[in-house]
């Protein structure tokens, strides 16, 4: 009866076990990590509430997001919001070709992301090495509204 015992025992250790490698296993495989493109400029009041939900969702998720702002005249609250994030951990960064993050359009300069459509601004991040192949990047444009269904959330 005991030896009956310590067999069930045993049988249920060894399929935890299995159970918990296995999940390790998987959980080492699978892609786990996505990058999200946020276009922005001037205008976007609500760029906190975007950010801090993506981040938010990933958590609860359990999937790593990388966050590029675009800048295309992004304002002060947006690069302290970018700072705080940092801050704490969240893989979140402002794209701004080099220019002052705080110039953009408003001293008569245009970036080099202006005016591009979405596929030509990939490519232009892929190749300043912002973005790679393997990122499986996600543009946002937060000026377009159809572009907002593309948010995990």
């Amino acid at each position: 009866m005991f030896e009956l015992l310590l067999l069930v025992i045993g049988c249920y250790a060894l399929a935890a076990l299995s159970v918990h490698l296995a999940y390790r296993i998987w959980r080492g495989r699978q892609q786990s990590s996505k990058h999200y493109v946020l276009v922005a400029d001037v205008q976007q009041n609500n760029m906190e509430w975007y950010v801090r939900s993506l981040f938010s969702f990933s958590r609860r998720m359990g999937k790593n997001v990388r966050l590029t702002i675009v800048d295309q005249g992004v304002t002060e609250e947006t690069l302290a919001i970018v700072e705080r994030l940092a801050r704490r951990g969240d893989e979140v960064r402002i794209h701004s070709n080099g220019s002052n993050p705080l110039s953009g359009s408003e001293d008569g300069k245009r970036s080099q992301t202006e005016g591009v459509d979405g596929t030509q601004l990939l490519w232009l991040l892929q190749a300043e090495g912002v973005v790679s192949l393997s990122d499986h990047a996600v543009l946002i444009d937060l000026q377009n509204p159809t572009d907002l269904s593309k948010m995990p959330f």
